[in-house]
């Protein structure tokens, strides 16, 4: 038995993830929200997506893959996922899920980013 944070038995192990367990980030671009699922090696035919409620959700038929994925930039704004914004690509063990952004997302932004370019900064210590 190793307890976390403790040195191994040789002073080399180490306790990690698997690299084979797979992982999900995401990674915006102007126009689309979007989620990458790396380490899936099923077949193009196995996944399923859709929406329920405030989620996007990605499932294999195989029942070895199953995310909820909470959109908190719609959330924030009381607006739900629509299956018509949801779009999917699988390559090279990675799936790639995309979602437009709707116009009141866009809009916030542009708003958001207008207001940062108005504000003073202050370096530290000054």
């Amino acid at each position: 038995d190793v307890e976390m944070g403790a040195e191994g038995r040789d002073g080399n192990e180490f306790i990690m993830t698997s690299s084979t367990q797979p992982s999900l980030s995401r990674v915006d671009t102007d126009k689309m929200f979007e989620w990458r699922v790396r380490n899936l090696p099923y077949p193009r035919d196995v996944y399923q997506l859709s929406v329920e409620g405030q989620h996007v959700v990605v499932r294999t038929t195989n029942r070895k893959y199953f995310k909820k994925i909470m959109v908190p930039d719609l959330a924030r704004l009381a607006l739900a996922p629509e299956a018509g914004s949801l779009s999917w690509t699988h390559a090279h063990n990675t799936l790639i899920v995309s979602y437009v952004k709707p116009k009141a997302v866009l809009e916030k932004e542009r708003a958001d980013a207008a207001e940062r370019k108005t504000m003073k900064y202050i370096r530290a210590g000054q």
